[in-house]
């Protein structure tokens, strides 16, 4: 789950992720094929990549040579998506903010959250968001800035930088 949220990477895209497409040494993950047939380059961060190289070589003891890198019940296939799902709302369940949302927060919306903390790192920090958003976009694999600003306009706690900045 972290992944997802560190990475901005969508639910399918960290579920087939392929072990081959993973580099540790570069700290890379090639996303291939993913929505609108796009491929790309996700960058990790050192914190990131270290529990992956972490998570990687104990999972090498258990299934050596996978062809997934997060692998399934049947080893040969990939994590399924409504695993991660569940998995998630279990979690968010155990949280204090359970029942008390009106509509329950879902694996994408790490996504939706890494957008918005990355936006408003740069606002805190007087970097120019217009200059960034071209590189948080082809990142995040989108075919336009439109597409990542969509993601932005609508949280609530974003306004207030907004406002500032606008």
């Amino acid at each position: 789950l972290r992944l997802f949220y560190c990475c901005g990477l969508r639910l399918a895209e960290g579920c087939y992720l392929r072990r081959s497409c993973v580099d540790m040494k570069k700290g890379t993950f090639k996303i291939l094929q993913s929505k609108g047939d796009k491929d790309r380059l996700v960058f990790l961060a050192d914190d990131v990549l270290a529990m992956c190289r972490k998570y990687d070589a104990r999972m090498q003891v258990i299934i050596p040579d996978r062809e997934w890198f997060f692998p399934g019940w049947h080893q040969d296939q990939p994590i399924r998506k409504t695993s991660v799902d569940k998995k998630f709302g279990e979690f968010w369940n155990k949280t204090p903010f359970a029942g008390k949302v009106d509509k329950k927060p879902t694996v994408h919306c790490l996504r939706h959250t890494f957008v918005v903390d990355k936006m408003n790192e740069w606002m805190h920090a007087g970097i120019d968001t217009g200059a960034m958003m071209p590189y948080l976009s082809r990142y995040l694999g989108h075919s336009s800035i439109a597409g990542t600003q969509y993601y932005f306009h609508a949280i609530e706690q974003a306004f207030p930088f907004i406002r500032q900045h606008d």
